[in-house]
């Protein structure tokens, strides 16, 4: 690959990285929370400081479409098809994510597993690798405590930086504070759909939590603390 049109910043930036990243224990590692918990806004400060590729179901499964990988399209032809993508091809497409050279160091799952049956496919998978699951961070809050985070939440896609209007404004008002892009609004981010996705949420992932715990693997961290403070105990405990 040609250098040629890279900036020197980006060069030396990119070094800086990997002088940073090169002594870096590697980390495998799940976030789990209700809508809401925090996970997209703690993954991507973690996920620098640790070195890890930051894995959003959703994000992964467009980017194998886009790329035209092979597990990609397999889930294009199923959508073509107007059908939901299996456990299968999701979990070939985590296969293929974490070879990639961002997730030498490690990842962040956030999204799955959703499932038990997803969490042993996982499993199963990292056997393979030689590897496993390395903790499980399971961010708690109370259900009533959501409403605010989940109505004022705004996204800038390309990054994943996840602002509030309640708690973590943007500096400018629907700009994102890098990069001055507009945010955006998931469109089910209301209060009406919120309580329809907790209960999805608690009858199917409770679970998988139960499951990780089993085996020693969860740090319950608790998400309703100062967005600064939740970091530290996450922090903490990878």
């Amino acid at each position: 690959m040609s250098l040629s049109n890279v900036s020197t910043k980006a060069l030396l930036d990119e070094i800086n990285r990997r002088l940073y990243c090169a002594d870096k224990e590697p980390k495998r590692t799940i976030f789990i929370g209700p809508p809401g918990a925090g996970k997209g806004t703690q993954a991507p400060l973690i996920k620098d400081e640790f070195c890890l590729c930051h894995l959003a179901t959703g994000d992964m499964l467009r980017a194998a479409v886009s790329a035209g990988t092979e597990m990609g399209k397999k889930a294009k032809a199923i959508m073509n098809e107007g059908k939901l993508v299996g456990d299968d091809v999701v979990v070939g497409i985590i296969a293929e994510a974490i070879e990639q050279p961002e997730c030498k160091k490690g990842f962040i799952l956030d999204g799955f597993p959703r499932t038990v049956p997803q969490a042993k496919m996982l499993e199963n998978l990292l056997v393979k690798k030689g590897t496993g699951i390395d903790k499980v961070v399971n961010l708690e809050i109370d259900d009533d405590l959501l409403v605010k985070r989940i109505t004022g939440r705004w996204i800038h896609p390309s990054s994943g930086r996840s602002y509030n209007t309640y708690f973590n404004p943007p500096k400018q008002a629907g700009k994102d504070d890098i990069t001055g892009e507009p945010l955006t609004k998931r469109g089910d981010d209301t209060a009406e759909k919120l309580t329809q996705r907790l209960k999805v949420f608690h009858s199917q992932t409770q679970p998988v939590i139960d499951f990780y715990e089993s085996k020693g693997k969860v740090a319950h961290i608790d998400a309703s603390l100062d967005m600064s403070e939740v970091t530290r105990n996450i922090r903490k405990n990878l």
